[in-house]
């Protein structure tokens, strides 16, 4: 609870300087980048976007994680009104529960052109709580979105795909 006190401190006094920045995590150490996205039954097996993240041509980036692995920056781009959108969010992570929440965003356009609201907010929606899975080697770090083409994705009963990060090592 004490580092989710001083993460959601931290987050809120780098909303309030300018808002077409990316957010920043104090104590960076490592580092992660983006495969794409895959189903928890194949996991080596990469599939298209699903419909959330395909409506704004999200690309995910990288995932960087403080040294007690429980906080995480996570960075992507999307398009909004045939503009190009930064987004940023700061992340807790329950690490016994293998959960993560959002606990800030931003997101701004590149040039100026449009407010990256309606990107931000479906990426909000999607980041708000998630199960998340640790595996492999290299390691991954794969967030488990809820999503309604999730069945066309990945077979019978699936609910959910996964937003895969392979860790690159220490900054």
């Amino acid at each position: 609870m004490y580092k989710r006190v001083i993460l959601s401190l931290f987050a809120m006094s780098s909303v309030s300087g300018l808002a077409s920045q990316d957010l920043t995590l104090p104590g960076e150490r490592w580092l992660a980048a983006a495969t794409g996205y895959i189903c928890e039954d194949a996991r080596d097996v990469l599939v298209e976007a699903p419909e959330p993240f395909a409506q704004f041509d999200v690309k995910f980036e990288t995932l960087t994680t403080d040294y007690s692995l429980d906080n995480a920056l996570l960075k992507a781009t999307f398009m909004e009104n045939g503009e190009e959108c930064r987004y940023s969010a700061l992340l807790f992570a329950d690490n016994a529960a293998y959960t993560s929440e959002i606990v800030e965003s931003v997101a701004y356009s590149i040039k100026a052109g449009t407010d990256c609201s309606k990107g931000q907010a479906k990426l909000d929606e999607a980041l708000s709580f998630n199960d998340y899975l640790y595996w492999g080697r290299p390691h991954h770090l794969t967030f488990m979105v809820e999503t309604e083409d999730a069945v066309r994705l990945c077979g019978k009963d699936a609910t959910h795909v996964g937003v895969d990060f392979v860790l690159k090592g220490r900054i």
